[in-house]
């Protein structure tokens, strides 16, 4: 078995996290770190250390290099160790500019090494579940993505780069292409109109921020993500709007969701096979009663009398027998999936490198189309300020 030699350039909290996962890992061996604070490697041994991270893109020894810098960075970066035939692996963003973005992508294609960005979320499994019955149209079209999101600022103290524009680009940039690429990593469709609302809370901190985005598809999309409130109150939740299914995900890593969806015997098949969801109750869909509408609603006052297993949404007619309700669940905690995720996306960089037919989960162009939503929202945001 080949071993990887992995060098990480950045080693601040996160640094530091995918340092301890991947040290797990029997073929990945992290030799090397660049971070301008020198105490940020203390105890740590057997690694060779930079306080230049030019530095260490020049060992020979180094298969990837993982960049986990300040997102101003990365295209500088990136680049550079691309040039010295370095693969790599980007912390989101990609960049703070769609401009950077693209040159990053070229750059790749120039030099040919494999190159990737840490979209982490497409390697948990509850959202590979959900992504893989969406494809096989389990739950009708999706239609509309509702995603609130509370963070608390306690830790970014009002000099923190998080604030400062053309480091961080802004909170849609720099966090909310996570959820923005969930989408598309779930219901793959071109944007055709994006817009965008925020607060600032004074001259240097824009704390509330959101995104509306409408695709090709007819999906409607909307991110709003608050850094403002206590940390007792943080929390993600992501609402799945689909043709015959609610889906309510729980946590900016997502642990469970809560389903309700109307089935047939083939969807019902494909959704009790699934390991991660346990039904909680199963309701004949002639035994339902439909409450949209006050008893005695209808074409003169009569009661509709359609045949109830033919439900229509969007104009699209779908046969039903049942109502399902029950909950996904991974099962395991936050650490655990967190640290499962960053291993399996580097596993799949390095899957790459040694067989070129593979197809990454998470190439560079996913960065980029998530990375255009953020900016045209931010910038129409700031515009209408």
């Amino acid at each position: 078995m080949k071993v990887f030699n992995i060098g990480i350039i950045g080693f601040g909290g996160f640094g530091k996290f995918l340092f301890n996962a991947w040290n797990q890992l029997d073929n990945i061996q992290v030799t090397a770190i660049a971070d301008i604070n020198p105490e940020a490697v203390s105890g740590i041994e057997n690694i060779q250390y930079f306080s230049d991270w030019k530095e260490l893109i020049r060992l020979e020894s180094i298969d990837l290099v993982a960049i986990v810098t300040e997102p101003h960075t990365h295209k500088e970066i990136s680049k550079a160790c691309m040039l010295a035939g370095k693969h790599v692996l980007i912390e989101k963003p990609l960049a703070i500019s769609s401009k950077d973005a693209e040159e990053i992508i070229h750059t790749r294609d120039q030099t040919g090494v494999v190159a990737a960005i840490d979209f982490i979320m497409r390697f948990n499994p509850l959202i590979q579940a959900i992504q893989a019955l969406t494809q096989d149209g389990a739950f009708g079209k999706l239609r509309r993505v509702a995603v609130e999101n509370y963070a608390q600022d306690e830790q970014l103290l009002p000099d923190h780069w998080f604030w400062q524009k053309d480091r961080s680009g802004g909170i849609l940039i720099e966090h909310a292409v996570h959820f923005i690429d969930l989408v598309h990593f779930i219901s793959p469709s071109k944007y055709k109109m994006v817009n965008g609302l925020k607060h600032n809370r004074n001259a240097f901190q824009e704390d509330q921020i959101m995104a509306n985005v409408l695709y090709e598809n007819g999906l409607i999309a909307t991110h709003y993500h608050s850094f403002a409130r206590p940390g007792f109150f943080e929390t993600t939740d992501i609402k799945l709007s689909f043709d015959i299914a609610d889906i309510q995900l729980h946590g900016w890593i997502p642990l469970t969701a809560d389903v309700k969806v109307l089935v047939n015997g083939k969807s019902n098949e494909m959704l009790l096979s699934n390991p991660l969801f346990e039904c909680i109750k199963t309701e004949s869909i002639d035994t339902l009663t439909d409450e949209s509408r006050p008893k005695g609603w209808g074409i003169n006052g009569q009661e509709n009398s359609k045949d109830k297993h033919i439900v229509k949404s969007s104009g699209v007619s779908y046969e039903v027998v049942e109502m399902i309700t029950g909950r996904f669940s991974i099962g395991a905690s936050k650490q655990e999936v967190y640290a499962n995720c960053v291993k399996l996306s580097l596993l799949d960089v390095l899957q790459k490198v040694s067989d070129p037919s593979h197809s990454l989960m998470a190439g560079l162009e996913s960065g980029l189309d998530s990375l255009k939503i953020a900016e045209l929202a931010t910038v129409s945001a700031r515009s209408n300020a």
